[in-house]
């Protein structure tokens, strides 16, 4: 069955971040102080109004992606993007991908973005093959960012990297 991209709701986001595969979950946990699944799903949803999905497999959902606003008053033309998943994650991928690069960019633009910032885990290897694939840029090393002490990777993309 081929995945479908619905909009996020707050009860779908949670049981994706309440279900996460390994690898995510090690960052999801790593990127704040979190009590539960439910709790980042929670976040996620409640930073990202209007810019959050969820991909569905065979009547369920097996990933939540979308774009946080950031500090909207300071600098509301930086953006924040996250994605986490099930294990299922993979089989949905390549539809978020098609949807992100056929949908975010103009939408972007037109709400004077000019700049989208992802944080990963550094050896998220999975998440940064994706996020090379989806012409990402792998800015730095952000050593001690994790709420452990772990280091991230700061990727981003920019207004430049959205026009046609």
């Amino acid at each position: 069955m081929k995945p479908e991209i619905r909009p996020g709701v707050l009860r779908d986001i949670c049981f994706v971040a309440s279900n996460l595969r390994d690898e995510d979950k090690r960052e999801v946990f790593a990127s704040a102080r979190l009590q539960s699944g439910t709790e980042a799903g929670a976040i996620s949803f409640l930073s990202s109004p209007g810019w959050c999905w969820t991909a569905w497999l065979d009547g369920q959902p097996v990933a939540a992606f979308g774009v946080g606003l950031g500090n909207p008053v300071h600098q509301p033309h930086i953006r924040h993007a996250w994605a986490f998943g099930t294990s299922r994650f993979k089989r949905a991928a390549p539809a978020i991908t098609r949807f992100c690069v056929e949908n975010w960019p103009k939408r972007l633009i037109a709400e004077g973005v000019t700049r989208v910032e992802i944080r990963s885990i550094a050896d998220h290897d999975i998440a940064h093959r994706w996020l090379s694939g989806l012409r990402a840029h792998r800015e730095c090393e952000m050593p001690n960012y994790g709420a452990g002490g772990e280091t991230f990777t700061l990727w981003s993309w920019r207004a430049e990297d959205w026009k046609d």
